[in-house]
């Protein structure tokens, strides 16, 4: 059996767009075979027609279940069956670039492939645009990895990989690639990483950063609607007796490892900062302990060395107060 592209390469290049690429068997002639002709697509993405011309109309029917060998989970079953998806070509060039929009997304995303010999292989890159946010980013780039692994198979003469495991373990790598990107799926301008090690397990941590009855002992008071979605606020109280109130949404929780949530301070006075976040990374360390690596990001004014460093002590200052709750009630820290 041919040695197989383990994938996970994908890569944010560009605002809301992700770039796969793959190196597969020659010539571009047969690769574009297997991006233009239905029965060829159908091995290892999708069948339906496409016609030869810039503006033409292309259609493609999912059949997930045909991929491979393994069966569809419960939130993918729409896709064994899905009814005519359609797009439209927006650029033939064979056998070197092919672009459309996505079927089924109404023209919100593109797709553009390019096709690039080099000796007796062939480069193509695949490069998705104008993707929602970056959950959609996440998805797509763990669906296309997953795609042309069964591609790769297809034309190396393999029997094609598990297309659902794949996907599953692209998704958890590319969560955590693109974890650092604004609600939008950009980039941040500005990011500031404070990590630390704790005496607790990552489900202990993630719960200390979940569960509102946790979190009001360390903190503060938080009032939330724990899902993808959902907004939370919290108020805390600074030294002089004022009351600090911040809020914002969640985008990502993926229990035990993730979690990312936008963050604002609620002011009276506008705020200069825009798209900020959080991300909250949880890591199995040594010796029953765990690492949690904090990012904030944001875009606006950068901020002074001096800055910088007040907003690591600052978010040092917060989790001191997790370790001591960790400390003063041992048993947080084995939830599992």
């Amino acid at each position: 059996m041919t040695d197989r592209t383990e994938g996970g390469v994908g890569t944010i290049v560009a605002d809301a767009t992700v770039r796969i690429e793959r190196l597969l068997p020659g010539p571009a002639e047969r690769i574009w075979d297997y991006l233009t002709d239905s029965e060829k697509r159908r091995k290892w993405l999708a069948a339906g027609p496409m016609e030869p011309r810039n503006g033409g109309a292309v259609e493609h029917l999912f059949r997930h279940a045909e991929l491979s060998h393994e069966p569809t989970p419960d939130r993918y079953k729409a896709f064994e069956n899905s009814p005519p998806l359609p797009g439209t070509v927006t650029q033939w060039d064979p056998p070197r670039t092919l672009a459309y929009s996505w079927p089924g997304d109404r023209g919100a995303s593109e797709v553009t492939f390019e096709l690039f010999p080099d000796g007796n292989d062939v480069l193509l890159v695949v490069t998705h645009r104008r993707l929602a946010d970056s959950d959609t980013m996440v998805s797509v780039a763990s669906g296309w990895d997953a795609h042309l692994g069964v591609l790769e198979d297809v034309l190396n003469g393999d029997q094609p990989r598990g297309f659902w495991s794949t996907h599953a373990r692209m998704e958890a790598v590319y969560r955590e690639r693109f974890a650092l990107t604004t609600e939008a799926g950009v980039m941040p301008e500005h990011i500031i990483t404070v990590e630390r090690d704790f005496a607790a397990s990552p489900a202990a941590l993630y719960t200390a950063w979940t569960d509102a009855g946790i979190l009001n002992r360390w903190f503060g008071r938080l009032v939330s609607d724990l899902r993808v979605g959902g907004r939370f606020r919290v108020e805390t109280d600074g030294d002089d007796g004022e009351t600090f109130v911040h809020s914002g949404k969640y985008l990502t929780l993926l229990p035990h490892h993730f979690i990312k949530f936008t963050f604002a301070i609620e002011s009276d006075d506008p705020s200069p900062y825009a798209d900020e976040f959080v991300a909250l990374v949880f890591r199995d360390a040594a010796e029953g302990r765990s690492r949690l690596e904090l990012h904030n990001g944001w875009n606006g004014p950068a901020p002074s060395d001096e800055d910088a460093e007040l907003l690591r002590t600052g978010w040092s200052m917060w989790l001191d107060l997790l370790d001591e709750l960790f400390e003063r009630e041992p048993d947080l820290t084995r939830i599992s």
